[in-house]
């Protein structure tokens, strides 16, 4: 069983969306957890989360710091 990670989260679902088609572009494989609870109360409520295998983790976050989606 794999163990699931969160790599990032965000309440704007076109966002969350982006990265994570971004990441299974690099061969990411990731979840998404909240996405309709966030697209139904906004951010109001919760913030969609994406999440990676613990094993992709290091590597999905490097990929996103290079790209501006995580501030180091």
């Amino acid at each position: 069983m794999n163990n699931w990670k969160i790599v990032f989260n965000s309440s704007i679902p076109f966002e969350i969306n982006f990265v994570k088609n971004y990441l299974a572009s690099e061969g990411i494989e990731t979840l998404l957890q909240n996405e309709l609870t966030s697209q139904i109360f906004g951010n109001l409520a919760v913030n969609a989360k994406l999440l990676v295998k613990e094993e992709d983790l290091e590597q999905a976050t490097k990929i996103l710091i290079e790209k501006g989606y995580i501030k180091n």
